[in-house]
């Protein structure tokens, strides 16, 4: 028998190794002497096997197996081969097989050239792209941008800050009553009582038949010491919505503050008599977070939660002496809002009002901020 020259036993070497697994499949189905004459399995033979992605893993350690079983391997099984073998994906059944094998290695016979062992392909990896996230164009800030941040800054107390971004919103949309009518309410805690009345004025001319903006222009009138103009307010918010149980206690309580200055102007001056100081019947509280003695939390409406309903509502309070509240009506905020807030303020109680040391009957608004869930 003659040898191959050395060139043709490597290039036949290399032509073996991609049908290997078919060898394989062919000599454990259907055995026969020219597979038993196979030569035996070099570890980067197996390797090779276990990384293909022709058959699944359990095959491919099945194939595997019954190819050692049968033909041998070329090498010694070491703890680091095992180690690597198992990272490739040999299972125990494979290793074992490869265990009881072990040591024995089939060398070519010394008159035959041992052919040059195939350098193995290094696997390029394929470079992924990474994707390159698109920036997200800022939106520009629009009416419910500006109105929203001025909300929220009412609910921190930052009334400067919700002042200007109410007046952009004006710009964007100078029909819009509730931004003037929170505006002033900005204007009046900042005790600004002059703009709050303007945009009252303003919120009045686009809308003339709600009761609450009449109120809330009265409260800024009395505050500037115009009572005159503060009790035709309270009168015509009282016209307007009989059940605004805080325009007829503020109406009440300037009508009977002039009854008594009346008869004193045409009355003789008297030098030696000393009259008892009267208790105003009603006095106005402002801000009634502070003085909660129970402050209910409002539900949040699920239709409204469904629509992502956000936002300030702010509800004017009636109380009576002992700081029950006797009415509770909103005066601004998203419509969805308002009921559950109304609800929640009369079952609140707060601190009864004290004039001459005595309780009285006072009035105030309470401020609620909702946040829709992310």
């Amino acid at each position: 028998m003659k040898f191959a020259s050395l060139p043709r036993v490597k290039s036949t070497y290399r032509y073996l190794f991609p049908v290997f697994i078919l060898m394989w499949s062919l000599a454990l189905v259907a055995p026969t002497a020219q597979a038993q004459q196979q030569p035996s399995l070099s570890l980067a033979d197996i390797l090779i096997g276990l990384r293909s992605k022709k058959v699944i893993l359990y095959e491919r350690n099945r194939l595997l197996t019954g190819a050692v079983r049968q033909r041998g391997i070329t090498f010694a099984l070491t703890p680091e081969i095992e180690k690597e073998l198992i990272s490739t994906g040999a299972d125990k059944e494979l290793i074992e097989a490869i265990r009881q094998k072990s040591p024995v290695i089939k060398t070519m016979p010394t008159t035959m050239p041992t052919p040059l062992a195939t350098p193995l392909p290094t696997p390029v990896a394929t470079p992924v792209p990474i994707p390159v996230a698109t920036p997200t164009p800022v939106p520009t800030p629009d009416f419910a941008f500006y109105r929203k941040r001025a909300d929220e800054n009412v609910g921190k107390g930052e009334y400067t800050l919700a002042v200007n971004d109410y007046s952009r919103a004006i710009e964007l949309n100078p029909k819009d009553v509730s931004v003037y009518l929170n505006r002033g309410l900005a204007h009046y805690n900042q005790k600004n009582y002059d703009l709050a009345a303007a945009d009252y004025d303003k919120a009045i001319e686009l809308n003339p038949k709600d009761s609450m903006l009449y109120f809330n222009r009265g409260n800024s009138y009395e505050k500037l010491g115009n009572l005159q103009k503060a009790v035709v307010d309270y009168k015509k918010a009282f016209e307007l919505d009989a059940g605004n149980e805080a325009a007829k206690l503020s109406l009440q309580r300037l009508q009977t503050e002039e009854a008594k200055v009346s008869p004193k102007q045409n009355a003789p001056e008297k030098t030696s008599v000393s009259e008892p100081v009267k208790t105003p019947q009603g006095v106005e509280l402002g801000a009634l977070i502070d003085r909660a003695v129970r402050l209910v939390k409002p539900f949040y409406p699920p239709n409204a939660q469904k629509m992502r309903v956000e936002g300030q509502v702010t509800i004017q309070v009636a109380l009576d002496e002992e700081g029950n509240v006797v009415s509770a009506k909103a005066t601004a905020g998203p419509g969805l809002l308002r009921m559950a807030c109304e609800d929640a303020a009369r079952k609140s109680k707060f601190k009864p009002a004290l004039a001459n040391n005595q309780p009285v009957k006072a009035t105030g608004f309470i401020t609620y901020n909702f946040k829709a869930p992310n």
